[in-house]
């Protein structure tokens, strides 16, 4: 039973093992992928610019930057991994520059996580929030401006309806007198009929300099409701990026439960914490997964690297090379014949033994 159990568990282990070591070698994939998109996400906002029209990525600057940065970058680690567990002296060339470019990349993938982080979690709600905000002032605006509206038409039917009267008596007199005077086919106008018109002419001057100066007071009000309106927006703004009212929920509800009115900078300092954690998370992650990847999978690199070695090398280099290849291998062919001339003598000596023995048994 113990043995069954044994041999179980041996078993499983070693399928299990090596299906954790492609999921851990996959996740530092992954993990350089998620950098390079939090890099790519910085970049394109930066350099909208460099995007272009072209529907393909390809042809995006900021694209072709993080996308040769973090290969670099694995690169690197690769080839520092390489440094350390190879005898190779090609390696320790420049060492310390390359130390100092993977410094740099990494600080990038840092500072591109920070402004990522920020630019998420910092007023995540900031567009929302300010959106409604107008969407009330802008109600409350039509409201507002609907009331005076209101009003000042209630003023103008009150003070234009004594004189619509007026005019409408004046327009019947002229009616009348017009009446009259071509009842008795003449077109002359009498003076009754002057003075009606020119008592209507006047009530209708009087009507529309009413109208103009109740209209001028609507406008007036109207405008100065209209400017308090865009200040309102203004100040909505400001106080939306003053306050943390915008934050993170999430944030805003972890800060709450210790101070429930808790300043601004205790919101950037956890944001900033929170980017710290997840750009060191990630660079972790990458460098044990391609690290572990060059312990046990070194000699490819390594083969390369002699490749070019041969590759780079002089003729005088390669000709004594093949010297001294050569002198190994007749050293090898002297070695292997004498090997073979002891080995013959033995059997001959061996021989003529047996073959006396033979003979003096007879």
């Amino acid at each position: 039973m113990n043995k069954r159990i044994h041999k179980f568990i041996s078993s499983f282990f070693k399928g299990f093992v090596p299906i954790i070591y492609m999921i851990f070698i996959l996740a530092g994939i992954i993990s350089a992928l998620v950098s390079g998109l939090i890099e790519y996400e910085v970049f394109s906002e930066l350099y909208k610019k460099s995007i272009g029209d072209s529907s393909w990525l390809i042809f995006s600057v900021p694209f072709l930057v993080v996308f040769s940065f973090e290969i670099v970058k694995i690169f690197l680690i690769f080839l520092n991994k390489q440094s350390d567990i190879s005898a190779n002296s090609h390696y320790f060339k420049d060492k310390r520059h390359f130390l100092n470019l993977r410094y740099i990349l990494i600080f990038v993938s840092f500072l591109s996580t920070l402004i990522y982080s920020f630019y998420n979690l910092q007023n995540p709600e900031y567009e929302l929030l300010l959106k409604q905000k107008k969407t009330e002032l802008t109600s409350k605006f039509e409201l507002d401006r609907d009331a005076i509206n209101k009003t000042y038409d209630d003023q103008l039917e009150i003070q234009t309806k004594e004189v619509d009267a007026q005019i409408a008596l004046y327009d019947g007199r002229m009616v009348t007198e017009e009446d009259y005077k071509f009842a008795g086919r003449q077109e002359f106008r009498g003076p009754r009929f002057k003075e009606a018109k020119k008592n209507k002419e006047a009530q209708e001057k009087r009507r529309s300099q009413i109208i103009n100066t109740v209209n001028n007071k609507r406008n007036i009000e109207i405008g100065e409701l209209s400017a308090k309106l865009e200040t309102d927006k203004l100040n909505a703004e400001n106080n939306l990026n003053k306050s943390n009212i915008a934050g993170n929920k999430m944030l805003k509800a972890t800060l709450g439960t210790f101070k429930k009115n808790f300043p601004e900078w205790s919101y950037i300092l956890i944001v900033f914490i929170l980017s710290l954690i997840l750009s060191v998370g990630l660079e972790y992650i990458i460098w044990s997964s391609f690290t572990v990847l060059a312990m046990n999978h070194g000699e490819i690199f390594d083969f390369g690297i002699q490749a070019g070695k041969y590759e780079n090398a002089t003729e005088t280099e390669i000709k004594m090379n093949q010297a001294d290849a050569n002198k190994e291998i007749q050293t090898v062919a002297n070695l292997a014949r004498s090997i073979v001339n002891t080995v013959k003598e033995k059997s001959d000596d061996l021989f003529k033994r047996g073959k006396n023995q033979i003979r003096n048994n007879k």
